[in-house]
């Protein structure tokens, strides 16, 4: 049922006064009844349950023979009637077929049928029982359609004459179709929309009639768009600020004095400033005063998030086993609005701190004829770590720029780490790289924390060169790809697959971020985390190539539980020909969750002969 008639509806049913005191009749149902085909059959009889002390009882138990829509709607919209212990049955009866009959037409008519005949029948010893049968008759269909024009779009000229027919032929109540009530005011609001999109801020429906011809159940219908005069973009007003400056938004302000109004124009720079992180919501709109359509003021009302937060957490992962964070943000740093991000994290491998700072976002360049969002930032970090028998320490310091095109997102920007490595059993050694590095992701999918149908694709580029403060000279390329495949309401099959060369002289000079190591719940889950690689010593460090590839099948139970079969396959080394498949697979459990799948596998290794437990939250990355 849509809005505008369920709307209707309830006013007919909230408004319309009982009408005459008589007992509805028992007359044979008219010729031509046109009963729907799933009809329910009389109810049989049957004893009342007693209602509970003061609960009201069903009086009259109700059974419709209509078509559709029709008998949804009636049984929607007068249901059985209920009665108070102490109130009389019979009257609550009487009250309610008396507004039925005059109900019955009135729904049918708001549906196209404007000549509904009903004949009611009692049954049952207490005359507790009712069949209602509702013959609609012939539906009224559009007849010609009519659409005028007023204000400035009635005047000459090529653009408003295309305008003119672009509306027309947008027209969604076309002829032949049945008239509708709630389809004849969505088709109004809807031109009303397209009209208001671009030049017509103040335009509106003037007139419209819909002349029915109950005979030839036809009805014709006209309507007459004032457009008003064209509108032009003024000054932009912000209200609502009081802890961000007015610098984080103005810098994204690009509607130019005189510049034609255009509805898509005002939700891109609201999309833009929400994007931000100081708003949790804003609203834009043009001052529609038709007397003052030229450069009419702009009108931007924001509301504010919190300035600061702070965040504690503490988990388990079968990677990294039990850890704590602390997590510190200041969303107007220097009272400039640059937003600082920080953490520190302590697991049972890993501890890291990082710290952050995104400056407003800006915009450069245009794309399909849209200006390029962007934003900035740069950040430090420090980690120690010791896994698979590697410890290793490390510092980084990074710039990027973080834009989307599209639904591509990419990051671009400028990497600097230095690392001290010192794998059990081998030779301990320092290691750093300056590279410039690309990160590319592109998203398809139907929701990205439940998908069920999509493709995720993820590239990542870093070079480095022993001239420009790298250890060695390197180029690395990665892939990574996951497809999700419904089959069925309720089984899915996901594959994912990963690629990674690094092209160098020697793994020896390079830290292990521009490596490949696998192993783990997101890789390989026969194996431990990071546990495939390069044997050095009794430690695994990172090779030169990669290649992971998992298949897994799905089937959901309900709405949160599922259960999982997977196969893995996948390896990391220093050249081709001494990459293994490794393979692994297993059984596993799964729970929804906000934040993504909640996935608990039992994988058996089959090399090492083992199993192993591991859980993951599946996102599309």
């Amino acid at each position: 049922m849509r809005p505008f008639a369920a709307a209707l509806l309830a006013c007919l049913l909230a408004t319309s006064a009982f009408a005459g005191d008589a007992a509805p009749s028992g007359d044979a149902a008219p010729s031509g009844h046109a009963a729907s085909s799933g009809s329910a059959p009389t109810a049989p009889e049957s004893k009342h349950a007693e209602p509970k002390k003061g609960e009201a009882r069903t009086v009259l138990a109700v059974t419709w023979q209509a078509p559709q829509p029709l008998r949804g709607l009636y049984e929607k919209y007068l249901p059985s009637p209920k009665a108070d212990p102490n109130e009389d049955p019979v009257v609550a009866r009487r009250a309610w077929l008396r507004d039925m009959r005059k109900r019955v037409p009135q729904i049918a008519a708001a549906e196209g049928w404007f000549s509904a005949k009903v004949d009611v029948r009692l049954d049952g010893d207490r005359r507790d029982r009712v069949t209602i049968a509702v013959d609609p008759g012939p539906r009224t269909t559009v007849g010609k359609v009519e659409i005028d024009f007023a204000g400035d779009l009635a005047g000459a000229g090529d653009d408003r004459e295309k305008r003119r027919a672009n509306l027309r032929r947008s027209w969604t109540l076309k002829p032949g179709a049945p008239f509708v009530s709630a389809d004849w005011e969505a088709a109004k609001t809807a031109i009303q929309e397209r009209l208001d999109a671009r030049d017509y801020a103040a335009g509106i429906i003037s007139a419209s009639e819909a002349r029915v011809d109950a005979q030839a159940n036809r009805a014709d219908l006209k309507v007459v768009v004032d457009s008003g005069p064209r509108f032009t973009f003024g000054d932009v007003y912000i209200d609502g600020l009081h802890h961000y400056p007015e610098a984080v938004i103005r810098r994204l302000v690009d509607l130019k004095h005189d510049e034609r109004y255009s509805r898509g124009r005002l939700d891109e720079l609201q999309h833009t400033v929400q994007t931000g992180p100081w708003f949790s919501s804003v609203v834009i709109d043009i001052d529609r005063d038709p007397a003052h359509p030229q450069r009419a003021p702009v009108r931007m009302t924001v509301v504010e998030r919190p300035r600061r937060e702070v965040g504690l957490a503490i988990g388990y992962g079968t990677d990294d086993g039990a850890r704590a964070e602390t997590a510190y943000r200041d969303r107007n740093l220097f009272d400039r609005g640059l937003d600082l991000q920080s953490s520190i994290r302590a697991a049972q491998q890993d501890q890291l701190g990082y710290v952050d700072v995104y400056l407003p976002p800006g915009r450069f360049g245009e794309w399909h004829g849209k200006p390029v969002t962007f934003t900035d930032s740069f950040g430090v970090l420090a980690e120690h770590s010791t896994v698979q028998k590697n410890v290793r320490s490390r510092f980084a310091a990074a710039g990027y720029r973080h834009f989307e095109l599209e639904r591509t997102e990419y990051r671009v920007g400028l990497s600097y780490q230095i690392e001290r490595q010192f794998p059990e059993g081998a030779e301990p050694r320092v290691t750093r790289a300056l590279a410039p590095v690309v990160f590319a992701t592109w998203r398809h999918v139907d929701n990205l924390y439940d998908p069920h149908r999509g493709v995720v694709l993820n590239l990542q580029f870093a070079a480095g060169a022993k001239d420009f403060a790298s250890g060695e000279d390197f180029v690395k390329t990665y892939a990574e790809t996951q497809f999700w495949f419904p089959l069925g309401r309720t089984d899915q099959l996901l594959l994912r697959g990963e690629i990674g060369r690094t092209f160098a002289p020697s793994r020896l000079g390079l830290p292990q971020d521009f490596l490949f190591v696998a192993g783990g719940s997101r890789s390989n889950r026969g194996y431990a985390y990071q546990s495939l690689g390069v044997q050095e010593g009794d430690a695994v460090v990172g090779g030169r190539y990669l290649a992971t590839g998992s298949v897994e099948y799905v089937h959901w139970l309900n709405e949160k539980w599922g259960a999982a079969v997977f196969t893995d396959v996948g390896d990391a080394k220093d050249s081709w020909k001494d990459l293994e498949a490794n393979p692994s697979y297993g059984v596993g459990g799964r729970f929804k969750t906000p934040a993504g799948p909640l996935g608990l596998d039992l994988a058996y290794a089959e090399k090492p002969r083992k199993f192993r437990l591991s859980f993951s939250v599946t996102v599309a990355f």
